[in-house]
């Protein structure tokens, strides 16, 4: 779908909470019983599971949002299903946010993740096996590396990255400031930038909060910014221009501007 809108009012239309609870147990069990096919199937077919890896990510987000309650609207996929090496950044809103992109996953795509990930039973294993990128938060060496093997990657396979410029979620609602590693990404790879926007999972699931209430969520897909100009020492201007493309969109977190 395409048509994009430059607001940031979006009425969710969230749902009971009775619905939502009585949602919880279904969609754990699926959360844990999907990945742990997934691990199986990798081990007895790992020809076909590599084959059939992101259409059965996209599968899981769905069922997972089905249980849930949730639908996805998408407006300007074109410019994420273009051919061609992209960065994807995304606002970071709540855990539903894991559900919502695997749901529109693109074919070949990526991820820089935290490393924390790997301590979630299946959940971890199911990265790993994805061969999503890990970043060690603590250890500046160490995401510097992986933000090397994400440009190492973009540039030998054309693939699009996914990443959270926020680094983490906002407590309090509202878009936080950026992070530079995401724009030293842009600069390594000469990938354009697509700006996603997620809106209404705040309604649904704010963060902190297990429940998710059913209702309708918002993907907006931004035209593609050009990043072949830019230069490490631009990489701290670029940030705040990027992030005003999402402000159009969303409200700045508090404290913020």
């Amino acid at each position: 779908m395409s048509g994009v809108q430059d607001t940031a009012a979006f009425d969710a239309r969230p749902g009971s909470r009775l619905r939502g609870a009585l949602a919880l147990l279904p969609a754990a069990l699926f959360g844990f019983a999907y990945p742990a096919y997934a691990i199986l199937y990798s081990i007895v077919a790992p020809r076909r599971f590599r084959e059939r890896r992101y259409r059965m990510l996209r599968c899981f987000g769905r069922g997972m949002l089905r249980i849930l309650g949730v639908r996805v609207e998408e407006h300007g996929s074109e410019h994420v299903r273009a051919p061609g090496p992209k960065l994807v950044m995304f606002n970071h809103v709540s855990l539903l946010d894991l559900f919502v992109l695997a749901s529109v996953w693109p074919d070949g795509g990526t991820v820089l993740y935290k490393k924390e990930f790997h301590r979630v039973p299946v959940i971890g294993r199911g990265m790993r096996l994805m061969d999503f990128i890990a970043v060690d938060r603590e250890n500046r060496e160490r995401a510097f590396q992986s933000i090397e093997e994400a440009a190492a990657r973009v540039r030998a396979r054309g693939v699009a990255v996914l990443v959270a410029p926020e680094g983490t979620r906002s407590r309090h609602g509202g878009l936080q400031e950026f992070k530079m590693g995401p724009f030293h990404l842009a600069v390594a790879t000469r990938a354009p930038v697509v700006p996603m926007i997620q809106r209404g999972i705040e309604q649904l699931q704010p963060m902190g909060a297990w429940l998710v209430r059913p209702g309708r969520a918002r993907i907006d897909y931004l035209e593609p910014i050009s990043t072949e100009s830019w230069t490490r020492d631009q990489v701290k201007q670029r940030a705040p221009e990027v992030r005003a493309r999402f402000l159009r969109y969303l409200p700045p977190a508090p404290g913020t501007s």
